[in-house]
Parts: structure tokens; C-alpha cells; sequence
């Protein structure tokens, strides 16, 4: 989604905010353009025109002149309490077979609070032949919660509906006042929820996180928090060491980020918030070589893709406010990244979707690490 588990593109390209119906563009050719930077933004996104990679009619493939079946979504209940998620949504018990849990590196929301949970059919197992993209089996459900200021304001559902890559259904559920219930949204999405900022994204925006959107962005896993490294640390209820029953191939020992604590924080944060648009495979937004995400196999900061495709190199496309580099060694005021995390309510903007806060926590992260760099 709209992520349960959502993440947005950071770094040298631009786009639109995630709950936005419409955003300030260069150019804007059948609903999508290319800024000055190759990002590229959905122009009028108001959930209603797309094929198989959107809402709507979500089809796969169909028999020339038949109908379109519906879309996955209709297979999803309308009431978060017919999902299985809460025991006693009154109560707010969850049921025990869906496991809470926490990444180790999070993405900015504004400042709302968040759980998650996740839910393995019994008798079935993630496919983690790919460290790096986890394969998880179909009736696999993922949920995040939102809450402001202490009240649920919205929860989204990610679940495998089918074999295929694109055999996921993306839903989210208000909740009503007093917090009985949460009702299936349309996939257009709603802009300031229950009288707050928040934003319920269009489901076609969630695609833009997660995968399968046509501009590109996402991962072929679709579960963004859900991960080798986002599950490989301890303040979690479920880590990547308790999941170790349900992977296929687990690893002998969980993961860790290289670097100095600042370093990972630092590595983690566009990991998070940047990686799972901007990475180097096929789900990527392509007009750049920008590659954010955390792969197991870095060990040393120099192996990690963030320092082959960011540290001291050149802008490729986005040169604007007289940035000098994607990250300048040093220089964090001269470097791409952080100017544009600093941006919000334009097309420099990044993330583009899903915030209208600058995140000053994480940008002081980001700034520090590169300060830092020789």
C-alpha cells in the first residue's frame, strides 16, 4: 500500500504526495510526467484510470472481447473485523496467529504512530531462497495501523491473493469515531481523514511503493518492512530469529548493517524511506541509477549500494539549488539528498508520497553521516 509496510522513493528523482489527488507537475502526459530530475509523478491520480497495474479493473490477462473479472480487491471483506486480524475488535485483542512486529528502520509518516502484523498460513512457508526479496506463500495477510494523537485513524491490508507477481489485493479500512469499527475505503483513497492531515492513499499509489505500478517503484517481495533486515534486531516481538521455522532458507545468524551506530542509522533511514523505489532491480524507478536499499550481502559500508550509487557521485539528472552531488563527502548542505528530503509541496520533493512533514529527525541523521564522510 499503501504500505503497511509502505515505503516511498528519497533521493534524486521526484514525484507526487501519496494522498494527493492531483500535484504540481513540468509535464503531464496520460497521467504520469517526468520532471526535471526523471522522477516521475501519476498527474491526476484520482483512482479510476488503469488496467491490470491499478484499481479497478485489475486483470491479469483476459480473453479478447470477455469481461474483466473484478478486481482482487472485491475478494478482501469490507469490515476490518471480518479480516481475522482482531480476536475482538471491540476488545482490540488480536488474534494470536497474526505476529506483531516492529522494522528495525522506520519510515516517516508524519509523526503517526504505527503497528503491524503480520499473518503465515499454518502449514505453509516464506519462500527465502532470496535473502533479499522474500517470496511469501498466497493467504499471506499484512496489516498497518495507524493512530494521531492516541486514535486509530486507519488500517491497510496487504494480501497474497494468487501465484503470481502481481496476485496481491491492497485495501485500507477507516475507523469510525468511537472506534468500533474500520470500513473498506474506495480505491480512489480519501485526503484528510477524520479531520486530520492524514491521508488515505489511492491504491494506485500504493503500487507505487510496493510494485507493479506502471512509472515503476516497489519490490518484487511487496512486503517492504517485512525483512532480512528490517526483522534483524531485537526490539521486535517477532525477529528474523523467531521467523526462523517459517523461511525456507533461514540464515545462521541475523544481519547487521555496516558501519558505526551513526552509519547504520544513517544507511537504514534511506533504506527505509528511500530504497524501495530507488534500488537496482527491475521494480525500480528506472530513470536513475540511485540504488538506497540494504542488500544482506554488504558488509563493509563501501559494499553497500547507498556508497556505489550515491557517495561522490555526480547528479545525474537533478542539479537545481546548486547541489553538487547525489552526497557530497562533507558537505551535507551541497548534497542532493538531503535538499531534497528537505523539500515538501513540490516536485523536488522526496519522499514524494505519503508526508507533508519535513522528518528533522531523520534529516539530522542523514546529515550527520555525511558530514562525517572523509
Amino acid at each position: 500500500m499503501y504500505a503497511l509496510l509502505f515505503v516511498a522513493g528519497c533521493g534524486d528523482d521526484s514525484d507526487k504526495n501519496e494522498g494527493s489527488s492531483t500535484h504540481s507537475v513540468h509535464e503531464d502526459h496520460d497521467g504520469g510526467h517526468e520532471d526535471h530530475d526523471g522522477g516521475i509523478g501519476d498527474g491526476h491520480d484520482d483512482g479510476h484510470s488503469e488496467s491490470d497495474t491499478g484499481h479497478g479493473h485489475d486483470h491479469g490477462g483476459m480473453v479478447m472481447g470477455g469481461d474483466p473479472p473484478p478486481p482482487k480487491e472485491d475478494l478482501l471483506p469490507e469490515k476490518l473485523s471480518e479480516t481475522g486480524l482482531y480476536a475482538d475488535i471491540l476488545a482490540k485483542s488480536i488474534d494470536p496467529e497474526f505476529l506483531h512486529f516492529t522494522p528495525q528502520f522506520q519510515l516517516w509518516s508524519d509523526g503517526a504512530d504505527k503497528q503491524r502484523w503480520a499473518h503465515i498460513p499454518e502449514g505453509t512457508s516464506i519462500d527465502s531462497t532470496d535473502m533479499n526479496n522474500w517470496s511469501v506463500p498466497v493467504g499471506s495477510k499484512f496489516f498497518k495501523e495507524f493512530s494521531i494523537d492516541g486514535r486509530r485513524i486507519e488500517t491497510r491490508l496487504i494480501q497474497r491473493v494468487g501465484t503470481g507477481p502481481r496476485d496481491f489485493a491492497y485495501v485500507s479500512y477507516q475507523w469510525n469515531a468511537d472506534e468500533t469499527e474500520a470500513i473498506k475505503v474506495s480505491p480512489a483513497g480519501i485526503e484528510n481523514v477524520s479531520g486530520t492531515m492524514h491521508d488515505i492513499p489511492s491504491k494506485l499509489l500504493c503500487l507505487r511503493c510496493h510494485g507493479t505500478h506502471p512509472l515503476g517503484g516497489g519490490r518484487a517481495s511487496r512486503m517492504l518492512g517485512f525483512s532480512a533486515i528490517q526483522l534483524s534486531h531485537t526490539e521486535t516481538e517477532n525477529s528474523l530469529d523467531d521467523l526462523a521455522d517459517t523461511l525456507s532458507d533461514p540464515p545462521d545468524s541475523a544481519y547487521t548493517v555496516p558501519g558505526d551506530a551513526d552509519t547504520q542509522a544513517a544507511l537504514g533511514y534511506l533504506h527505509a524511506n528511500c530504497g524501495s523505489c530507488h534500488h537496482a532491480e527491475s521494480d525500480r524507478i528506472p530513470q536513475v541509477n540511485l540504488a538506497l536499499w540494504l542488500n544482506v550481502e554488504a558488509t563493509t559500508v563501501e559494499e553497500t549500494d547507498a556508497w556505489k550509487t550515491a557517495v561522490s557521485h555526480d547528479n545525474a539528472l537533478f542539479n537545481d539549488q546548486h547541489v553538487v552531488a547525489r552526497i557530497a563527502p562533507g558537505n551535507a548542505e551541497e548534497s542532493s539528498v538531503i535538499y531534497r528530503m528537505s523539500q515538501r509541496g513540490n516536485t523536488a520533493q522526496m519522499p514524494p508520497l505519503g508526508t507533508e512533514v519535513k522528518d528533522e529527525t531523520g534529516i539530522a541523521t542523514v546529515e550527520a553521516w555525511i558530514r562525517s564522510l572523509p
